[in-house]
């Protein structure tokens, strides 16, 4: 039984379901697209985790994706879109950007009576027996040899094994949006986004992650060829989100509406690029959200109790912020090593709390890194908060700037 409908509990769902083990989901959302997030990094064991589901599948995943050459490197700028160094993509590894609800729709695909929509978790009880019963808001109950929490920050699931939360807020947060990519716009976007996404740097501690993202164009597989599961694209667009230190929104940013929210943004890029805010004000108001990062402590342990009937995978365990782009590919990799676990459990080569055992003691190496990456430039950001770090970023940014430019002139000098 799986509790959670996010992109971890589909895939350990499909992958069971897929293996001959009964699986049912429970997930409080009426509709696989009425998530929120914008778009996804899927790193290259992401990928092959996805791969191993179903072909038929993955090749949708893939027609949905963004082509390859929209990410051929990551940029990292100052304030007025100045490169300060890149970091390329090494193309030998399959990678994927592809959007939230697309990709959470084509997961549930095929899951009919196994995904239970509208079903709220709110606490368990281990039977004598070591089943698992779960209890549902509307009064209803479900029994399971194995209950996994799949259901992401402030997990119930996790935080009843565990006693307490998970994760704690950063001290940072997010806001972020959509720009159509109109004829209008197009010319205001930085040419260095057409190599890959970019995460930009100002004083005062503010920080925007830029990308562009037009899955139609050039798609990895030709639709006609996914004659099975059909793809599902997204229009060309600007996604934006812009990250700073809680005290420098104002109010309160979760109760303000989308305009609201365009013009917060706006008014956090005071001194940056004028076509930069110009992007960002001509976001689509319907799509802008706030989100407070949460994070796990990766120097504790991520499953703080006995391997046994019940477990967590995904942001339930391992919450991080979006800075490291690694939350979706390390929850995907989560359910492929518990669906290997559970399946030597199956074949009678183990058993259920061994399974779990084995998974969690795999998880927390690799988890406990992509967190650390993650808050890396939750780092960057508070340092640049203060008035000493603020001036130091005034003064360094542009010298930085200056001398990478210097370094790539000097470097196609060398080459010429």
């Amino acid at each position: 039984m799986v509790i959670g409908a996010g992109m971890g509990g589909l895939t350990l769902a499909q992958a069971l379901r897929r293996n001959g083990i009964d699986v049912a989901v429970h997930e409080r959302d009426t509709d696989p697209a009425r998530t929120g997030g914008y778009r996804l990094h899927l790193d290259h064991r992401a990928c092959a985790a996805l791969r191993r589901l179903d072909p038929e599948l993955y090749q949708a995943v893939l027609a949905s994706s963004a082509p390859p050459r929209a990410f051929s490197r990551f940029a990292v700028t100052d304030h007025r879109m100045r490169l300060l160094f890149t970091e390329p993509r090494d193309p030998s590894r399959e990678t994927l950007l592809i959007g939230r609800i697309p990709l959470r729709r084509l997961l549930a695909h095929g899951l009919h009576d196994t995904l239970h929509l509208g079903s709220e978790f709110t606490g368990h009880r281990v039977n004598p027996d070591g089943t698992v019963t779960a209890h549902f808001a509307d009064g209803g109950t479900d029994r399971a040899d194995l209950l996994v929490g799949a259901d992401g920050v402030g997990s119930r699931v996790a935080a009843a094994l565990a006693g307490r939360p998970t994760s704690a807020p950063s001290g940072i947060s997010g806001l972020a949006g959509r720009t159509a990519l109109t004829p209008a716009i197009r010319p205001l976007v930085p040419d260095l986004l057409e190599h890959g996404p970019a995460l930009a740097f100002g004083p005062a501690g503010i920080g925007l992650f830029l990308t562009l993202h037009d899955p139609g164009a050039e798609p990895a597989v030709d639709h006609a060829a996914c004659t099975a599961v059909a793809p599902i694209t997204e229009p060309p667009a600007l996604i934006w989100g812009l990250l700073a230190p809680d005290p420098a929104y104002p109010g309160r940013p979760r109760h303000l509406d989308g305009p609201e929210l365009v013009r917060t943004a706006d008014a956090l890029l005071d001194g940056w690029a004028s076509p930069v805010r110009a992007l960002i004000r001509d976001a689509d108001p319907a799509t802008a959200a706030f989100f407070g990062f949460h994070a796990a402590d990766p120097g504790a342990p991520l499953t703080p109790w006995p391997a046994g009937h019940a477990t967590a995978l995904g942001d339930a365990v391992h919450a991080m912020p979006p800075t490291g782009g690694q939350a979706a590919a390390t929850a995907i990799r989560d359910a492929d090593v518990l669906t290997e676990e559970l399946l030597r459990a199956r074949d009678g080569e183990s058993t259920i709390p061994l399974a779990v055992h084995h998974y969690q003691n795999r998880m927390a190496g690799y988890a406990a890194d992509a967190v650390r990456t993650s808050v890396r430039p939750l780092g960057w950001v508070r340092r640049m908060a203060t008035p000493a770090g603020a001036r130091a970023a005034r003064a360094a940014l542009p010298a930085i700037a200056a001398s990478a430019r210097l370094g790539r002139a000097l470097a196609g000098a060398g080459r010429a």
